[in-house]
C-alpha cells in the first residue's frame, strides 16, 4: 500500500516537472527574444539550432508533450507512471548530451536556465527509474548510468552527461536480453 502511494505521488511529481518544464522553456525563449522577432526571418547560427530550428523551440514541444503524454499515460495522475516513457525520455536525454556538449565544449558558454531544463528532463527520468526500480531491465538503466557517469567524470561535465546516458542505455540493454538466473529454491 504504500509502495502504490508513492507512485502515485511519481506520477504527480512527473506532471509537476513538466509543468517547470514548460515555464523554464517558455522563459528560455523569451531570453532568446523568441516571441519579439519573426522566427522564420531570422538566420540562427549554426550553433543555436538544429537543421535551422532553434534550440529553445525543442523545449517549448518538448516539455508539454511530456505533460500531454504524462497525463494521458497515468490518467490524470492516479496510476502509476509507464516504464515505456524511458525510451522517450532516453530521445530527449541523447538531445540534452548533445546540448551538453555544445555548451561545454564547443560555445563554453551556459546559464541556470539551461542547466535546469536538462536537469527537469534527466529529473523526469529518475521518476520513472523510481518508479520501477524493482524492474531487472529499470535497474540496468539506473546502475549502469550512474557508472557511466562516474567514468564520464574523467571527460567533464559532457562526459558525465554522454557516458552516463550511454551506460544507461547499455546497462538496459543487457539486463532485457541477458536471461535471469534460476535460483536452485525456485526451479
Amino acid at each position: 500500500m504504500v509502495y502504490r502511494a508513492l507512485s502515485s505521488s511519481a506520477s504527480r511529481a512527473f506532471l509537476d516537472f513538466s509543468v517547470i518544464g514548460i515555464i523554464l522553456a517558455f522563459y528560455h525563449a523569451y531570453l532568446e527574444n523568441a516571441f519579439t522577432t519573426n522566427i522564420f526571418l531570422v538566420k540562427y547560427a549554426p550553433l543555436a539550432s538544429f537543421y535551422g530550428v532553434p534550440y529553445w523551440l525543442f523545449g517549448v514541444v518538448w516539455f508539454p508533450f511530456m505533460l500531454a503524454v504524462g497525463l494521458w499515460s497515468t490518467r490524470l495522475g492516479r496510476i502509476d507512471l509507464n516504464k515505456k516513457l524511458l525510451i522517450l525520455l532516453t530521445v530527449g536525454n541523447l538531445f540534452t548530451a548533445y546540448l551538453w556538449y555544445l555548451d561545454v565544449l564547443v560555445v563554453v558558454a551556459f546559464n541556470t536556465v539551461t542547466i535546469g531544463l536538462y536537469a527537469t528532463n534527466y529529473a523526469l527520468t529518475g521518476l520513472v527509474v523510481f518508479d520501477y526500480r524493482s524492474n531487472d531491465a529499470i535497474r540496468g538503466f539506473a546502475y549502469g548510468t550512474v557508472v557511466g557517469a562516474v567514468v564520464g567524470l574523467v571527460f567533464g561535465l559532457f562526459g558525465v552527461a554522454a557516458c552516463g546516458i550511454a551506460g544507461g542505455i547499455i546497462g538496459a540493454v543487457r539486463n532485457l536480453v541477458t536471461p535471469r538466473e534460476r535460483s536452485a529454491a525456485g526451479s
